[in-house]
């Protein structure tokens, strides 16, 4: 809950994440519970700071399934890279590496819904929940 009070500062970051529809539809909890997460996640994309893309389920092998991934700038424009795996996690500024997470960031928001209907797509979801 912490780190998610940044996204209602003053001068929030810009938040942009995709996911895999497939990530929405495994239960990770009771009925109930997949509801307040959905309504939670729908309060907090009306911010216009945070903006959730789906890749639907057709969308079949996608540069996603590779592994999660952070791309983000600092305040100086420099861009740095973070991942992460059951072991450790791994931020690197190399302009390579960087590069390479950006053409894997382009190609996966290439395949996602845009936000309208990401947004559609996760209350239909929740709906799936009750």
């Amino acid at each position: 809950m912490e780190r998610q009070a940044v996204l209602g500062r003053e001068s929030p970051p810009e938040v942009v994440a995709v996911v895999d529809e497939a990530v929405l539809r495994r239960a990770v909890g009771e009925p109930a519970v997949m509801v307040e997460q959905f309504e939670h996640l729908l309060r907090v994309t009306e911010q216009p700071n945070v903006t959730v893309h789906v890749v639907p389920a057709d969308a079949g092998m996608h540069a996603g399934l590779a592994g999660p991934f952070i791309l983000a700038r600092t305040p100086d424009g420099g861009e740095v890279a973070h991942l992460d795996n059951a072991l450790r996690a791994h931020v690197t500024d190399r302009p390579d590496d960087v590069d390479n997470l950006r053409r894997r960031w382009e190609s996966l928001r290439g395949e996602a819904l845009p936000r309208r209907a990401s947004r559609k797509l996760i209350r239909e979801l929740a709906k799936s929940w009750t």
